[in-house]
């Protein structure tokens, strides 16, 4: 997933760590991005899913 402020690649296991302080304890819905600390919606699992095919297929254009 990338980060909307700062357009850095955030990892699953940044996310995580980043939102371990949060009070809601993950139940609020909003990832924080552990390089600036924006928050913003999770990416729901079918943009994953069409992002990451999209990757593959730049990847095997090379």
């Amino acid at each position: 997933m990338t980060c909307g402020m700062c357009g850095r690649e955030m990892t699953d296991e940044g996310i995580q760590k980043a939102c371990r302080g949060c009070a809601a304890f993950g139940g609020c819905r909003l990832v924080k991005c552990p390089y600036c600390g924006y928050e913003q919606p999770q990416q729901p699992g079918w943009l994953k899913w069409l992002v990451e095919i999209a990757k593959r297929k730049q990847e095997t254009k090379r």
